[in-house]
Formats: C-alpha cells, sequence, structure tokens
C-alpha cells in the first residue's frame, strides 16, 4: 500500500518541486522522474526530504538517503544529483554496498552517476577476512580497486574508545589492485599500540580477499646455546591451485646455513606431503665447537595416501636422515604429525613403509613393506617385506556369535643376523548369552596354525655353525567369561558394579625353545590387558596353561556429566610356565593387582592407575594423572614411578607438567618442565608468554633441554614467533 502513495508523491514533486517523505524509482523523460544514468539502469532514491533544483538542474535529498542502483547502495544524510556532470556526490555519514565487496564508509564521497568510479574525504572500508583500511584521500575506481592517500592497514578491531590497534601499517599512499589482488604500500612503517617499529620505502602482500598467494611469510627469530643466533625467512610458493612449497633459509651463528622445504600436493585421490633439510657441516657438541670433517647432512619426512576403491586405500610413509644426530642437532623433530603410515616409529626409530590397507563390515586387510633407520646406532634392524593380515569376520546369528577368521604372514630380513619368516592362520569364535537376572555368559575358542622358517641362526656358543631350522605348530585355547552388572538408581547417582571372571585354558607350545621372538619384545599388564584372550602382543610368544581372571569394574554417575570409575583385577595362572620378561606384570603365578580409578567432574578429573606385586605388595608402577581447566588456568600433571627392581630403559620415576595461565584477556604464561626424579634433574623445560587477539599471536619461548645424545649435551634456546593476521603473503607472484 505504502509503495504505490510514494509514486504518487514523486509525481506531484514535478509541479511543486519538492517530495516529502519520499521514494521515487522511475526513469528520466517520463512523468515522475527524479534521476538515471546515461545507461539504461534507473537509481532508485529513498529519502525524507526531496527537492528539485530546476535552474542548476539538479536534485538533492536530504534525510535517511538510500539510493540503489545495479547492485550498489549508498547511505548518506545528504546526497546531490548533478546530471550535467553525471556526478553523485553524497556527504555526512556515507555508506556504500556493493554485491561483491565489504561495505565502504567516508565523511564525504563523489561518485560517478553509476555509483562507481569516486573521490572520498575521510574514507574507511571493511575488507574480507577481517581487514580494515582507512585514509584522509581516497580514489575508488569501478573495478572496486582503490588508491588511498596518508592510510593505514590493520586486521585489528578499532576500538571507538580511541585505544591504538595491536598492530598497523601506515602508509603514504596505499594501492589495493583488484587486478593482481595485491596491496602495495609506499613509505610505509609498521606501528604496533601506536609505536613505530619498522619502517620501508615500498612493501606489498596479499589482498585479503584473495586465497593463496605467493611471497614472504613472517621470520623466525631466536638464539641457541648450541647454534647460536637464529634467524628463518620462510618463503610461501603457490605453485598451483592443488600444489605448494615454502622455502626456508635459515642463517644460525656457529654453524653453516641450513634450507628446509615443505611440499604439499593434492591430487583428486589423496594428497601428499614432504619436508626436508640440507646443509653441509661438521658435527658439533653442546658448545657450539664444530667436530671432525664436514660432511652432507640432510633429513627427509613425507608420505601419501590415495584411494584405490571405495574400501581400500594404498600409501607410503618416508624417514630418513644422514646420520644419528642431524635432528638433534638442528631442533628438528623426530616426530612428523602428518605421517601416514600403519607402523607407528618408535623412540629414536624413523620409519619407511609402502602399503595397502582394505576395510569393510565384514574384513580388514593389510599388506606392508618397511624399513626402519636407527638413530641409536642398531645394526640389527631388519627390512619388513612382506607384512600381511587378513581378518574376515561372519556372523553366526544371534545364538551362535561370530566367527572371525585371520591370515597373517611375516618377513624380516637382515644383513647382520637372522632371517625370519612366518606365515599362521586361526579361526576364533566368540557368543554372547543374557540370563534373565542379567548375567551375562560369553564363550569363546581358538585354533591357530604357524609355519616358521629361520635362517642364519647363529649357534649357541662361539664358533659354532649357522644353522636354519623350519617347523610348524599348532596352538588353540578355549575358555568362558561371566560378568553381572548390577544397576542402582536410587537417590541422586546411578551406581553399576559389575564383577567378572574368566577361565581359559590354553595348548602347550612344543616349540617354544625354537621360537626366536620379533613380534611380542614388549607387554605391560593394565587393566585393558588383563582380560585379553591372548596377551602376546604378536604371534611369537604364546602363553599356555590355564589361568583365572577376575575383576570388578564400578562406575557411578551423578550431577551434569560428573563420573566416578573404578576397576580391581588379577590374574593366576594354575598351570603352564611364564612366558612374559620379569617387568610385564605376567610374570609370577598370581600376576601383579590391577587397581585404576578415574573421576571426572568436567573442568576438573583425577585418573590414577597402579599395578600392585601380589607377592609382598610393592608398587610396581603408579601412574597418576590430573587435569583442571577454567577461564584463567588449564593444565595436567602426571607423575608415574616403576619398581628399580624390574630394570626398566629410562627413568622409573617422573613428573611432567603442562599448565598455561590466563594473565589478562590476551596475555597467557606458559610453562611445561618434564622432570626427572631419579638423578634430580628437569630433562626438559619450557617458559614463555603468549599473546593472541582477534588480529595478533606472538609467543616467547625459552626451552632447555637436559639429555646427552652423543656429543649433544644440554642445549638451550629462545624462540620468538609472531603472527600479523592477513599478512601471511609479504612480496608478489
Amino acid at each position: 500500500m505504502r509503495s504505490l502513495l510514494l509514486i504518487a508523491v514523486c509525481a506531484s514533486a514535478l509541479v511543486s518541486g519538492m517530495a516529502e517523505a519520499a521514494t521515487c524509482a522511475v526513469t528520466q523523460g517520463a512523468e515522475g522522474s527524479l534521476l538515471s544514468t546515461t545507461g539504461d539502469d534507473p537509481v532508485y532514491i529513498e529519502a525524507d526530504t526531496l527537492i528539485e533544483n530546476r535552474e542548476a538542474g539538479g536534485y538533492l535529498a536530504r534525510g535517511n538517503v538510500v539510493a540503489r542502483q545495479n547492485g550498489r547502495t549508498v547511505e548518506a544524510d545528504e546526497l546531490e544529483y548533478r546530471p550535467g556532470t553525471n556526478r553523485v556526490i553524497a556527504r555526512g555519514n556515507v555508506a556504500i554496498f556493493s554485491d561483491n565487496a565489504p561495505p565502504q564508509f567516508a565523511d564525504e564521497i563523489e561518485l560517478d552517476d553509476a555509483l562507481g568510479e569516486g573521490l572520498a574525504v575521510g574514507f574507511s572500508t571493511l575488507l574480507e577476512n577481517n581487514g580494515r583500511a582507512a585514509s584522509a584521500f581516497a580514489v575508488r575506481r569501478a573495478d572496486g580497486s582503490l588508491e588511498l592517500t596518508n592510510a593505514y592497514y590493520t586486521a585489528c578491531r578499532i576500538d571507538e574508545d580511541g585505544d591504538q590497534p595491536t598492530w598497523r601499517l601506515r602508509a603514504a599512499r596505499v594501492v589495493r589492485d583488484t587486478d593482481t589482488d595485491m596491496m602495495y604500500y609506499r613509505d610505509v612503517r609498521l606501528e604496533v599500540l601506536g609505536v613505530p617499529v619498522a619502517y620501508s620505502p615500498v612493501f606489498a602482500h596479499a589482498d585479503p580477499s584473495s586465497g593463496r598467494r605467493s611471497g614472504l611469510l613472517f621470520p623466525e627469530f631466536g638464539v641457541s646455546s648450541r647454534l647460536g643466533a637464529l634467524y628463518g625467512q620462510p618463503y610461501y610458493w603457490a605453485i598451483s591451485p592443488h600444489q605448494d612449497m615454502t622455502i626456508t633459509p635459515r642463517l644460525m651463528a656457529n654453524v653453516n646455513p641450513l634450507i628446509e622445504l615443505e611440499y604439499r600436493r593434492r591430487f583428486w585421490s589423496g594428497d601428499l606431503e614432504f619436508e626436508t633439510s640440507y646443509t653441509h657441516e661438521r658435527d658439533i657438541d653442546s658448545d657450539g665447537e664444530l667436530l671432525n670433517d664436514a660432511h652432507h647432512r640432510w633429513h627427509i619426512f613425507g608420505g601419501g595416501e590415495f584411494d584405490v576403491t571405495e574400501n581400500w586405500v594404498w600409501g607410503f610413509g618416508v624417514q630418513l636422515a644422514s646420520d644419528d644426530f642431524h635432528l638433534r642437532t638442528y631442533d628438528i623433530s623426530e616426530i612428523y604429525e602428518d605421517y601416514p603410515g600403519i607402523i607407528e616409529p618408535g623412540p629414536r626409530r624413523l620409519m619407511n613403509q609402502l602399503y595397502a590397507q582394505g576395510r569393510t563390515d565384514n574384513y580388514y586387510a593389510e599388506v606392508i613393506a618397511s624399513g626402519v633407520q636407527s638413530l641409536r646406532n642398531e645394526s640389527q634392524l631388519p627390512v619388513m617385506a612382506p607384512l600381511g593380515e587378513l581378518r574376515l569376520t561372519t556372523a553366526a546369528g544371534e545364538r551362535f556369535g561370530r566367527l572371525r577368521t585371520v591370515a597373517s604372514t611375516a618377513v624380516l630380513t637382515r644383513n647382520d643376523g637372522v632371517d625370519y619368516q612366518r606365515a599362521s592362520a586361526s579361526l576364533d569364535w566368540q557368543a554372547q548369552f543374557i540370563a534373565p537376572g542379567g548375567l551375562v555368559f560369553e564363550p569363546f575358542a581358538a585354533g591357530r596354525t604357524d609355519y616358521y622358517n629361520f635362517s642364519d641362526v647363529s649357534g649357541a656358543l662361539p664358533g659354532d655353525p649357522v644353522t636354519e631350522d623350519s617347523f610348524g605348530r599348532i596352538l588353540g585355547y578355549a575358555g568362558a567369561e561371566l560378568s553381572w552388572p548390577l544397576i542402582n538408581t536410587t537417590g541422586p547417582t546411578d551406581t553399576i558394579l559389575e564383577p567378572m571372571l574368566q577361565a581359559l585354558i590354553a595348548s602347550d607350545n612344543s616349540e617354544s625353545a625354537r621360537i626366536i621372538n620379533e613380534d611380542s619384545q614388549t607387554a605391560e599388564l593394565d587393566e585393558t590387558l588383563l582380560f585379553e584372550h591372548n596377551r602376546a602382543t604378536g604371534y611369537d610368544i604364546w602363553e599356555e596353561g590355564v589361568r583365572l581372571t577376575y575383576g570388578l569394574r564400578s562406575t557411578t554417575l551423578w550431577g551434569d556429566g560428573n563420573q566416578l570409575r573404578g576397576f580391581i583385577g588379577q590374574s593366576r595362572r594354575l598351570d603352564g610356565d611364564p612366558v612374559f620378561a620379569a617387568n610385564s606384570g605376567l610374570f609370577e603365578d598370581d600376576s601383579d593387582i590391577i587397581i585404576a580409578g578415574e573421576i571426572d567432574l568436567g573442568s576438573f578429573s583425577i585418573t590414577a592407575r597402579t599395578r600392585v606385586d601380589a607377592q609382598d605388595g610393592t608398587l610396581n608402577r603408579i601412574d597418576l594423572g590430573a587435569s583442571y581447566r577454567s577461564d584463567r588456568f588449564s593444565g595436567r600433571i602426571r607423575y608415574f614411578s616403576f619398581d628399580d627392581s624390574l630394570g626398566r630403559a629410562g627413568p622409573s620415576e617422573e613428573v611432567q607438567l603442562l599448565s598455561q595461565t590466563r594473565l589478562t584477556d590476551h596475555w597467557n604464561f606458559v610453562y611445561n618442565v618434564q622432570r626427572d626424579i631419579d638423578k634430580g634433574i628437569n630433562r626438559r623445560q619450557s617458559i614463555g608468554l603468549r599473546y593472541q587477539d582477534f588480529c595478533t599471536d606472538f609467543e616467547i619461548l625459552y626451552q632447555r633441554e637436559n639429555l646427552n645424545v652423543g656429543n649433544l649435551g644440554p642445549s638451550e634456546s629462545i624462540q620468538v614467533r609472531v603472527t600479523l593476521f592477513t599478512l601471511g603473503g609479504i612480496g608478489s607472484e
């Protein structure tokens, strides 16, 4: 109804020269016209007051003015149109909105009648990805390009109370070029909290609206007791829409420069990533002293994974280093977070593997070829090719449980040492029956056959001839597990008590003396392992005889997700010889007693796990952890202790702390420590400050590592990292 009335008012404007509270949408030359462009698209104007100046041949709109044309909108306190010059002048709280660009603001702006090109005074604009720019004077092109005079750019929020932004670039001239998607600066300085900290006659960075762009990234600074002062300058190369590379030359005061490369590429079926480093330098000790002759030093980590079908993938992982100490010398992490392989590398070991993997609801299959490079001077690590496993699961019906068939093979080859070949096939069955009172009965049984072939087996005594050995064995077990969940839902808590009992009988392993253990080197009893049917980690060790396993699990729930969980359990060997190591918790007839508990109150939690020697009550292992999270503080602490008599490698008592304290809305204090209580030293320690806000990420971190690896002893370093958001790429392609 209102639009019809507005058209009538606009028509009367031709006679009176004024329309009050009018909206006009007509074409020049027609009855009731206000203005049009030289093209075919009319301008739509809404204002509180409209005045026609017939002598000057112009129009003036005042009060809440809104002008629209061809996807652009101009809002202002006052708008003047001059048909003779095809100019539109907007004054007071001017805002320009476009379908494909962020809003722009000005105190006064003069535009062409297409509302595209123009000049502005007191100009500011919002850009993509939270960018902001402002200038005393601006020229706006029809394609959206801007030329700013006496301008600044920032990604920080501008407070209304006049506080300085965390950082901004202030320049005599800034050009935002939409053709190249770059922003160019002349006579530019970087201000931090209003204080100039750096200057450059010219500068450029990618437009915040652009995608990946080549250019310099923020430099990296630091100082190390081993390497000296550090400077790294990354350069990001956007090779194509689906691949990129980061090149980082690193300069160090005590050693020759090092160059690092990171390469990524995405394919339609998967992706791959690599990182590498190279230098030509001598070995170095912890004091920065160079040793022996210079040699090529490098590392390469990487890999990829690709889809073959909906259910199958293939991939590879690479980890290689020129020597045992290259990674530690240059503070390169031995843990490659993006490593794609199936087999995880162990400490101080680098893994290389090629694999294929398939998975559905009914089967799982994998085949792997792999090799290991040791950083501990271990000479007898094998090449494993192939390792293969196929698991088929078949549902035998609700009353008959499920059947699982497993086929496995492993071939290990050494230049110096035993060559190992194994093939195994097994069938296991498990079912579950629930009695009316809630008693759960789970019978199970399994049978397995193994074939072994060993070559290059050394004799028992020096001088004995090297021999070969081939044999097979047939193994099996059967048993049942009873559990009875008892639930109490009265009162404010829900409690579940679940006593469990398992009985298992396993066949003898008549060939145990001929087995060379390759895949079951470690086993340590805990809550998850206690009730496993086969508690060996691989195929080579077989736990024979008769055993009973019993335990009690409890869970209490209350409030909003609060939980208290506890477990106690033990295993007793009634027949058979021990096959696990003395420090495993399974060596004696009566296993260690497993006690575990956890309380979770949301922001606060505590976990406790321990192994208690059944003979004398010694705590063979203690593992305690606690975490807390609030608005001001978050931290996690872990303490563990092993009985010295177990002969376990590494420290027998240690505490680890990770913490972060919020000092203000933006500043955080970080403190992490790993303390070896046996030796009374901090093996690793880091302390630092971190600043984060809407546009900035700054971190300064002191680290000390008190480890002795070869010539490398304790080291200290200070690292500085700065990120100014939207300035990730500097320069031009």
